[in-house]
C-alpha cells in the first residue's frame, strides 16, 4: 500500500524541451570565431545576497530532488565524489529511467503498466521538476563508507516489533502491514496526519519542492509534499521533554554564514526511520553556496538506535514557485477502505468450513 495521490504540480518551469536538451554537468565554451564582434563579457562575480540584519538571504523556492542513492553503492568503497563523465552519465540514466520506464518493475512512477497514472503526464517527473546532477556517489557522507551505521540491538528490536504493525516510509520504501484494527495501525503518512515535513529534508520521487521564509526571530520551511509547515525557532530554548510536536521541536542559531537548526522533542508517530522519539537529535545546517545552490547538510545522532551518528549532504537547488497545494484526499479514502477490507478478510476467513480440529478444510492435510 502507498501513499499515492500527490496531484500538486509542483513546478512545471522545466519542459521536455529544456528536458531533451537537458545541459551537461560541464557545458561546453567556445572561443570566439573571426566574425564574433568581441568575446562575451566576463560573469561578475557572485555576491552573497544578505537580509536587512546581515544573514545569507535563504528566501525562495528550492527542490531536493536528486538521482543519487542515500547510501553508497558497494563498488565505490570509500569513494565520495564520481568524475564529471560518471556524473553526467548518471544523471542522464536516471533521466532516460523515468522518461522511459520499465515494464513490469511495479514502480508506480516509472512503470507504464502499473495501474497508477503516468507520472510525467502530470509533470511530476524529476526532470521535470528542476533535478540537477550531483557529484557525490551517495548522500550520506560519514561514515567514510556513506552507509548508514548499524542498528543498535535496541534499534534493531524496535524496528521488528514495527514490521508488520505499521505502514513505515523510508526515503519512499514503504512497508506493509498484516493487519488494521484500526486507522492508527496505518500510520501517519497513509491517514495524512504527517506526509514529509522533515527534518530531515529527503528526496523523493517527486513533490520535493520547499519554501523557505526567514526573519531575524523565524526560519519558516514549507514542503511541497503533504503542503507541511515547519517553523524553526532562533532563541535557542527547546520546550519540556514532554511537549512533542509532529515534527520536533527546532531551534535555530547562525554559525558565520551558516544556519544550524537542532531538533528534538519528536512524537513516537512520526519519528524518522523509527528512531526513538526521546534520543533522536538532528542537526541541520543550511549554507547558500552560490545563486542557485543551498548546501544542505543533516547529522542524525540516536545512540539508542545507530551504533554512532551518521550525516548525509542534499544539494538543494533554485527552482520557480510557486508551490501548489498539496492534496492527500485518496489516501483519506484509502484509510475506510482498507479498514473494510480487513474486515471483509476476517469475515471470509471465518465463514470457511472448518474441520474438528478447527484448522480451515483448505489449509488440512
Amino acid at each position: 500500500m502507498r501513499n499515492r495521490f500527490r496531484f500538486s504540480l509542483g513546478s512545471l518551469a522545466v519542459t521536455m524541451a529544456a528536458v531533451v536538451c537537458a545541459p551537461a554537468f560541464v557545458a561546453a565554451q567556445t572561443a570566439p570565431t573571426k566574425t564574433d564582434a568581441k568575446a562575451p563579457a566576463a560573469k561578475s562575480a557572485w555576491v552573497m545576497p544578505r537580509t536587512p540584519d546581515g544573514h545569507p538571504d535563504l528566501h525562495g523556492y528550492w527542490t531536493s530532488l536528486s538521482y543519487t542513492p542515500m547510501e553508497r553503492p558497494a563498488k565505490y568503497g570509500n569513494r565520495e565524489f564520481l568524475t564529471d563523465q560518471e556524473t553526467q552519465a548518471l544523471f542522464n540514466a536516471g533521466v532516460k529511467g523515468s522518461f522511459d520506464g520499465t515494464v513490469g518493475s511495479g514502480d508506480a512512477e516509472n512503470d507504464p503498466t502499473s495501474a497508477d497514472y503516468d507520472f510525467k503526464t502530470y509533470g511530476l517527473e524529476p526532470w521535470q521538476n528542476g533535478v540537477r546532477p550531483n557529484h557525490r556517489t551517495s548522500l550520506v557522507v560519514d561514515p567514510p563508507d556513506g552507509r548508514i551505521p548499524p542498528f543498535t540491538p535496541a534499534g534493531e528490536a524496535r524496528r521488528k516489533a514495527a514490521q508488520g504493525a505499521y505502514f513505515i516510509a523510508e526515503e519512499g520504501h514503504w512497508q506493509g502491514t498484516v493487519h488494521a484494527d484500526v486507522a492508527q495501525d496505518l500510520g501517519v503518512g497513509v491517514t495524512c496526519v504527517a506526509l514529509h515535513g522533515g527534518p530531515p529534508i529527503i528526496p523523493g520521487g517527486y513533490n520535493s519542492g520547499l519554501m523557505i521564509v526567514q526573519s531575524p526571530e523565524s526560519v519558516v520551511i514549507q514542503t511541497e509534499y503533504g503542503s507541511e509547515v515547519r517553523v524553526v525557532s532562533m532563541d535557542g530554548h527547546h520546550p519540556a521533554a514532554n511537549i512533542r510536536q509532529w515534527h520536533g521541536d527546532g531551534r535555530g542559531h547562525w554559525e558565520g554564514d551558516t544556519l544550524v537548526v537542532e531538533t528534538t522533542n519528536f512524537r513516537p508517530e512520526n519519528v524518522y526511520r523509527n528512531a526513538n522519539a526521546d534520543t533522536l537529535k538532528i542537526t541541520e545546517y543550511f549554507t547558500r553556496i552560490d545563486a542557485e545552490t543551498i548546501e544542505y547538510k543533516f547529522t542524525v545522532d540516536d545512540p539508542s538506535t545507530w551504533t554512532k551518528p551518521w550525516t548525509a549532504v542534499v544539494p538543494l537547488s533554485t527552482v520557480q514557485g510557486p508551490l501548489w497545494e498539496y492534496a492527500c484526499s485518496e489516501s483519506n479514502n484509502d484509510a475506510i477502505q482498507i479498514m473494510v477490507g480487513a474486515r471483509n478478510a476476517e469475515k471470509a476467513a471465518s465463514e470457511k468450513p472448518k474441520t474438528p480440529a478447527g484448522i480451515p478444510i483448505s489449509q488440512a492435510k
